[in-house]
């Protein structure tokens, strides 16, 4: 499963009439995480090679050129929420929670598990690391785990209507703009800085932030004319 979801999403890149990605659960929860068979029978080499394909999933979610977005119900829990996190955007409905339980299996949380201290703070990232336990929908929220809890069947349309407004722009700003953000993760603060000016005196090349400007302009100088 963590394979075709990745081919999915690689499908998704490579379709240029796609402009964004949503991501949700069948039945009551968008995933339990790992299945503990994997664990009960598992041998170094096989939970390596589970770890290895979950960690390319997540980072296609990081690098994906398109916005990429999940609306979770109920648990999200573990590898789950790894990938959760690998994603641009997360709503959730008012009875999601999310976890990471690995402790408790007696193993450490690993790979994009990294990302937690970003979202919500080195204490509450040791918090949920080290315990285990869950944190439910309004507690993410106020944490910055998730951007936005929705209610019932618009929880679907809110990913939808959050991801339209990153598609409106366009699709080499945002690509441009996540690549950048993929490399503040991973940069010290200058060489950050000193990268993001090259990637913006590039997208002048193609001429798109001028002819936007322009558009701008006009439609500015026609309000006020039309006022």
């Amino acid at each position: 499963m963590i394979r075709e979801l990745r081919d999915r999403l690689l499908e998704a890149e490579a379709e240029r009439a796609v402009r964004g990605v949503i991501v949700t659960g069948e039945g009551p929860s968008f995933s339990g995480g790992v299945d503990l068979n994997e664990f009960a029978r598992g041998t170094p080499d096989s939970v390596h090679g589970l770890i290895d394909t979950l960690r390319d999933l997540c980072a296609c979610a990081r690098n994906l050129p398109k916005p990429i977005a999940c609306a979770i119900r109920g648990h999200c829990l573990g590898g789950a929420l790894e990938f959760a996190l690998a994603c641009d955007i997360r709503v959730c409905s008012p009875d999601a929670l999310f976890g990471m339980p690995e402790v408790a299996v007696g193993i450490p949380s690993v790979i994009d598990a990294a990302l937690f201290r970003h979202y919500i703070g080195l204490g509450r990232a040791k918090e949920m690391l080290l315990t285990g336990d869950l944190v439910a929908a309004g507690e993410a929220a106020a944490w910055g785990l998730v951007n936005r809890v929705v209610a019932g069947p618009a929880l679907l349309e809110a990913a939808v209507e959050m991801v339209g407004r990153i598609t409106r722009h366009s699709p080499a700003a945002v690509r441009a703009q996540k690549e950048l953000i993929e490399d503040w993760m991973n940069q010290p603060l200058v060489e950050s800085i000193e990268s993001s000016m090259a990637v913006l005196v590039d997208s002048f090349r193609d001429g798109t932030p001028q002819r936007i400007a322009r558009e701008i302009l006009e439609r500015r100088r026609r309000s006020k004319g039309g006022s």
